[in-house]
């Protein structure tokens, strides 16, 4: 059965989990793109393969099993449910499409740039576009730092203020780059900081990410 592929994010994401297998490793501590695959299809399609294994007693040990029977199916299988996508009706499909799908951008840099000699992808204008609509979603909730901060891409910049601000930081960066960044995800967001002394040692006593 052909599958209609409507989201290139989704497709380049898939792509790149089909390429590299379940044993690829992530920059996420503990995670292969197996464990990272996991989480994204129990987000979209299984939720109790997430929170159940979690439950004391019959009902976890069932969430258990269920788990390592998803876990048993071939990577291919697996891989085609998330291209698949979570349907038009699900709720984190709507939130994805309204937030510019920042999560599978930065869970999809998570898998690419673990593997040796990963290099940054140019992004179209299009995906840059969601790439800093989602950066205006999350940076309002994952950066707390006591110190001003000005995003700053060639989609824009966006301000953001601290009730307790020490200085006034600058952060220069494509808005897929500046995603990363407010996400925590240091050691491969290419970004160039600009900063005082307050600010900057703010930032290293602050955090970022969910």
């Amino acid at each position: 059965m052909m599958t209609t592929v409507t989201d290139p994010e989704r497709e380049a994401f898939a792509a790149t989990f089909d390429a590299l297998g379940p044993q690829a490793p992530t920059i996420l501590p503990g995670w292969d793109a197996s464990d990272l695959l996991e989480h994204l299809l129990g987000r979209e399609r299984y939720p109790h393969l997430l929170v159940g294994p979690r439950l004391p007693g019959p009902l976890g040990q069932r969430a258990v099993a269920a788990r390592e029977d998803f876990r048993a199916r071939p990577w291919a299988e697996q891989v085609e449910l998330f291209r698949e996508g979570p349907g038009r009706l699900s709720p984190v499909g709507a939130v994805d499409r309204a937030s510019g799908q920042g999560e599978l951008l930065i869970h999809h840099e998570d898998l690419r740039r673990a593997q040796e000699g990963w290099e940054p992808r140019l992004l179209p204008d299009e995906e840059q576009a969601r790439a800093w609509r989602a950066l205006s979603l999350l940076s309002r909730v994952s950066v707390h730092v006591d110190a001003d901060i000005t995003l700053v891409s060639p989609q824009g910049g966006r301000q953001l203020r601290s009730r307790r601000s020490t200085g006034a930081l600058r952060v220069h960066g494509e808005a897929l780059e500046l995603l990363l960044w407010v996400s925590g995800r240091d050691e491969v967001a290419q970004v160039r900081l600009e900063g005082d002394e307050g600010a900057l040692q703010a930032l290293q006593e602050g955090r970022r990410g969910l």
